[in-house]
């Protein structure tokens, strides 16, 4: 086995020397001791995973309540799909300029920003009077949480060093991970007082993170005039991916479910999406005197399988967490609590597996064992939900929750590792934005094109059975009829079979996706952790 030092990663060769040989000859700390995080560091961190906890609850926070707000503000199929989606949408598309925003404009003033941001979208959100207030409110929070979470990353590869970076970020991702785990039960709770809470409830949240982070997360910057940040900045580079993608991803959400793939409605905003996307990257390459995206981070193969991974990871992450609720609510009949409690076993497993994972990887300095089996188990238990139904005993099904959510545990540090232990050190920053941003990405399409497979299957097995193919376009508000039918002289148990099989074909596509992602994995490249660290920010006391 090879690995490859820093100054290979520079030049784009590979190292023939043996990797122990390597190792011992980059350890920049050899006669010292090993890095550890002084006070301010600690502080920081302290700050960033609380302002992360905030943002994550509101990611999945309606899984098991969407319904009951979509139906208390009036809102149709559509209008109920981009009161969840409009938040992943936001939050993805705006994470790159945020990150940019950061390095132009100061961590700690984008950072405060974006909770401030998410403050008063969660504000809108839970006085909304209507629909257009609450997706306005649910993308102004969307804007606020990419901030925190890119600049999040960015604030992390700042101060630690790459080899016990994946402890801390172990760490914030087992924040971030309890965060959306749990929000399904506490949303669960909420509803039955008021809907108006699931929003209320990020109130004294935010406003100690108001407090915190100027107190804990305090930069030595360096003073530039705000005019020559303004012209330095790269505002066609932001503004044309921001429009491209949600271009993209917006035609994505219509294709199947409000119109035909087939339809210009749908075909012209994907195809202008991506067109869009391809332009932004060669304005980037060639045009952009300051670009706010660093393509050198795809130089190299795995820096880009890595990234393909992650967006794959953030669809199938989404679409178990999303679904799996599903399958309590619809097939085992459970409350919106109950089902939020259910998911535990998935959360659960989740959460500590992230924080094992980045600790051994800081210990043992190896990353693509993570990976490799983090992508086995996941294929493992998508596989394995293929096989519930109505009557599966949930001794069973906790089993299987448990086997995907260890898979995800691992893919959530192993793939941020390791997109910055290919690149340049310069560049971390950059890459580990780019890590956010495809996973958050993923989580879009998460919402996307699981909701439009799922649609389209349950359309099929309804129509076969004889019963009203129109249930399958609001799935979950016709959760609530569902559960109240009798059992007796009632279609209650075809519903049941009929849900179940569908959720069926979703498992079983998204256990091929997750089989290519595996395969992908086993091309990605073996880096030294061991690389020097000279921080090039620094905290004031």
């Amino acid at each position: 086995m090879t690995i490859q030092t820093q100054q290979e990663k520079e030049v784009g060769q590979p190292s023939a020397v043996d990797s122990q040989q390597t190792e011992l000859s980059l350890e920049p700390n050899a006669e010292h001791e090993p890095w550890k995080p002084d006070t301010r560091v600690k502080k920081a961190l302290c700050a960033q995973a609380f302002c992360v906890f905030i943002i994550s609850l509101d990611m999945t926070i309606l899984t098991a309540t969407l319904p009951t707000v979509a139906h208390a503000l009036g809102a149709n199929a559509t209008e109920s799909f981009w009161i969840a989606a409009s938040y992943l949408l936001a939050n993805a598309v705006c994470q790159p300029t945020m990150a940019a925003l950061a390095e132009a404009f100061g961590r700690q003033a984008m950072f405060l920003g974006s909770v401030g941001v998410f403050t008063v979208g969660s504000i809108a959100c839970a006085t909304a009077p209507s629909v257009v207030t609450m997706l306005a409110g649910r993308t102004i929070q969307g804007i606020g949480g990419g901030g925190v979470i890119s600049v999040n990353l960015i604030i992390l590869s700042d101060f630690v060093p790459l080899r016990q970076r994946s402890k801390y970020q172990g760490l914030i991702q087992l924040v971030f991970a309890l965060g959306t785990n749990i929000a399904p039960i506490i949303g669960g709770a909420m509803v039955d007082s008021s809907w108006r809470w699931i929003f209320y409830i990020n109130l004294p949240f935010c406003a100690v993170g108001l407090v915190i982070v100027p107190l804990f997360l305090r930069y030595e910057e360096e003073v530039t005039p705000m005019r020559e940040k303004l012209r330095s900045f790269d505002w066609i580079g932001s503004a044309s991916m921001v429009v491209s993608s949600t271009l993209f991803l917006v035609g994505m959400s219509w294709g199947g479910n409000r119109y035909s793939w087939r339809s210009s409605a749908v075909l012209v905003p994907i195809v202008a999406g991506l067109e869009g996307m391809l332009l932004t990257f060669f304005f980037e390459r060639h045009v952009a005197k300051n670009p706010f995206l660093r393509l050198s981070i795809f130089q190299h193969w795995s820096g880009s399988v890595v990234t393909l991974c992650t967006v794959i990871q953030g669809y199938l992450l989404f679409a178990m967490t999303y679904y799996l609720v599903i399958y309590l609510m619809a097939c085992q009949l459970y409350s919106p609590i109950l089902a939020g409690t259910g998911l535990l076993p998935f959360a659960m497993t989740v959460v500590p597996v992230s924080g094992v994972t980045g600790s051994l990887i800081t210990r043992i300095g190896r990353y693509r064992w993570s990976i490799w089996l983090g992508w086995s188990l996941s294929v493992l238990g998508l596989g394995l939900l293929v096989l519930l139904g109505p009557g599966t005993h949930p001794a069973a099904w906790v089993v299987v929750f448990m086997c995907a959510g260890a898979g995800q545990g691992l893919l959530l540090i192993g793939h941020s590792v390791a997109i910055q232990a290919s690149c340049k050190t310069k560049d971390a920053a950059y890459a580990v934005s780019m890590y956010s941003f495809a996973r958050s990405f993923g989580l879009c399409l998460g919402v996307i094109l699981g909701g439009t497979i799922f649609q389209n299957f349950l359309r099929v097995r309804l129509g076969n059975d004889g019963l009203p193919r129109i249930i399958a376009n609001d799935f979950e508000a016709y959760i609530p009829i569902l559960q109240a039918l009798s059992s007796e002289n009632s279609p209650k148990m075809q519903l049941r079979e009929a849900y179940a099989w569908a959720l069926k074909m979703l498992f079983a596509t998204s256990t091929g996706v997750g089989f290519f992602a595996l395969l992908l994995s086993l091309t990605i490249g073996d880096y030294t952790l061991d690389t020097a660290f000279i921080p090039e920010h620094s905290l004031r006391k």
